[in-house]
């Protein structure tokens, strides 16, 4: 993990993780993801083709951080959840296979909290899972989610 010198000023100090493509210009990708804890202390993760994630993806143009992981939960998981006050944000440069291209994802990982039951299915090829905290920070797939995950664990323990 490094720290990004060289971003816009909101961006300045954050952790980096991932170079940036030595061959080609990485697009960048506003993202934000959420952390979800169930009754039992257990992170909300998703099993896709590509790996395991937070709940998550790219901002819509427009869109703030809280409303991408509104959006993104009831599209992925089928949750409906609210924002809290927690948040942190990191940069992680990352390869899609899907889109053949580099992206520099300057992601806001945020918690929520569930709302109620589940709303819906979800997406076909989301599986949602719920990790003990721990074992979700090393099974996540991107490095960012890894760092997001330890750090709101960290702060649930230490919590008042």
């Amino acid at each position: 993990m490094q720290t990004r010198p060289d971003a816009a000023a909101d961006w300045d100090g954050v952790p980096v993780f991932g170079h940036p493509p030595a061959d080609a210009r990485a697009t960048v990708r506003p993202s934000a993801y959420a952390l979800l804890a169930d009754d039992a202390g257990r992170l909300a993760v998703v099993r896709t083709p590509q790996g395991l994630f937070l709940l998550g993806g790219g901002m819509e143009p427009g869109e703030a951080p809280p409303d991408t992981v509104v959006r993104e939960a009831r599209e992925e998981a089928g949750l409906v959840v609210r924002v809290g006050a927690w948040n942190v944000r990191a940069v992680d440069f990352v390869y899609s296979i899907t889109d053949r291209t580099h992206f520099e994802k300057r992601s806001t990982f945020v918690e929520v909290h569930a709302e109620g039951p589940r709303a819906g299915a979800g997406e076909p090829d989301h599986e949602l899972r719920w990790l003990p905290p721990r074992e979700a920070a090393e099974r996540l797939s991107h490095p960012s989610h890894r760092w997001a995950a330890e750090r709101w664990h960290a702060g649930r323990r230490s919590g008042p």
